[in-house]
């Protein structure tokens, strides 16, 4: 159904933007002011119709079906999946009624450190505000650089019980701070990259010395920049001025 869900809506004159599983992006045409749900309400209306008569030909059924409208966003962003051109699953920013609603990127991740989503969100609240974004770029990665904003390197994975030991041949980061560590960890590993390595940030404690600041600005920020930027016809790399052999790091 999810198939001729988008051919309902492409037969609409309605571009549809991306398509998985159980969703559907389309872009609305020009509405009137404070009329976009409406005309949103009414294209679901006619997909589900559409959608109702095809199962009733095909499959000679009365289906229960129902689509639901879940959201009418006024700005929208769906990155694309690295070295391709189409939407990716499941990831995607959205302004509703003014507020930023964040799907299945960076910002919403628990185990990434805090820093990213400080420049996600940044971004993207200046894109939909139709600022540059790439000063309040520069301006987190002068912060990482001085040291302000230490606290934000921090990652944070969940480890099941016994799984420490069970590493050999390959051993993750998380797992190389943990056994760093003085103290029992717990079933979460806080740690930082610093230059000696992954090192264990424990309760309590001061966060290690010597944190890969420039680690955390080509390895943290210039994905999560570049994956944004892009779309602008932009990179991380240029916007910032790093000389020519970093941008191969």
């Amino acid at each position: 159904t999810l198939g001729w869900t988008r051919d309902a809506f492409e037969a609409a004159q309605v571009r549809v933007l991306y398509g998985d599983t159980d969703s559907v992006f389309v872009q609305l045409p020009e509405s009137p002011a404070g009329g976009a749900a409406a005309l949103a309400a009414r294209l679901r209306d006619e997909a589900a119709r559409e959608v109702t008569r095809r199962l009733r030909e095909v499959y000679g059924v009365d289906p229960r079906l129902e689509l639901e409208l879940e959201s009418v966003y006024e700005r929208f962003f769906l990155p694309r999946v690295r070295g391709g051109g189409a939407g990716s699953k499941k990831r995607y920013a959205g302004l509703a009624r003014g507020q930023l609603e964040l799907v299945g990127l960076e910002s919403v991740r628990r185990d990434w450190p805090a820093v990213t989503a400080r420049l996600q969100r940044g971004m993207l609240e200046r894109i939909f505000a139709d600022q540059d974004p790439v000063p309040f770029v520069r301006e987190v990665v002068a912060a990482v650089r001085s040291g302000a904003l230490d606290a934000e390197l921090v990652y944070a994975k969940r480890v099941r019980k016994g799984a420490l030991e069970r590493y050999t041949a390959t051993t993750p980061p998380h797992v190389q701070a943990a056994r760093k560590a003085t103290a029992p960890v717990g079933p979460v590993v806080r740690y930082v990259i610093a230059r000696s390595g992954p090192e264990p940030v424990l309760p309590g404690r001061p966060l290690p010395e010597g944190i890969d600041r420039e680690h955390a600005v080509l390895k943290l920020l210039r994905p999560v920049a570049d994956a944004i930027l892009r779309e602008l016809g932009r990179d991380f790399d240029e916007a910032l001025d790093l000389p020519r052999q970093l941008r191969l790091v």
